[in-house]
């Protein structure tokens, strides 16, 4: 039986599958309590047409009402859709500082950037940036939450990379 071929792009290594799986089951899986009173949301989503292909991020900040304070939408080039989730990510982090929201709890539906973010786990550069910038603030929550609770930044990204 011939042997496929592999697809470039998208596949950890593994040893950054051994570190993600370690983080993991570290993390705390406590039921998410609720969010203190005041605490800005930032929603964060980032894709790629084809993986790695042209990719835009978006990212949204609301106050601790949850109103609609900015929202920001780029198209970054050519990048993961993995790149593009932690950028995303970053340009959230970017609007709650420009608004000085603080505490902030940062969404998103990568379940890989969060889970590697929370878990303070791991060399990934992308990830050692966010945190970075993240330290600026008194207080950052990462929570991860379904594609289908993150609707208004993944409408933008999907307007942006394919007109929708």
């Amino acid at each position: 039986m011939p042997r496929r071929p592999r697809r470039k792009g998208g596949t950890l290594k593994d040893g950054e599958r051994r570190q993600l799986a370690y983080a993991s089951r570290r993390a705390d899986t406590t039921p998410q309590a609720p969010r203190p009173t005041g605490t800005a949301i930032v929603l964060c989503d980032g894709g790629s047409r084809g993986n790695p292909g042209p990719a835009a991020i978006a990212a949204v900040l609301l106050d601790g009402e949850g109103l609609e304070l900015e929202r920001r939408v780029e198209r970054i080039g050519h990048a993961s859709a993995a790149d593009a989730e932690y950028r995303a990510i970053a340009l959230g982090l970017e609007l709650a500082a420009a608004h000085q929201a603080d505490p902030i709890e940062v969404r998103s539906d990568s379940q890989l950037a969060i889970t590697a973010l929370a878990a303070r786990a791991g060399d990934d550069q992308r990830a050692v940036a966010i945190r970075e910038a993240a330290s600026r603030f008194r207080e950052v929550r990462w929570r991860w939450h379904p594609r289908a609770e993150n609707e208004l930044a993944d409408a933008l990204v999907r307007a942006e990379l394919w007109g929708d």
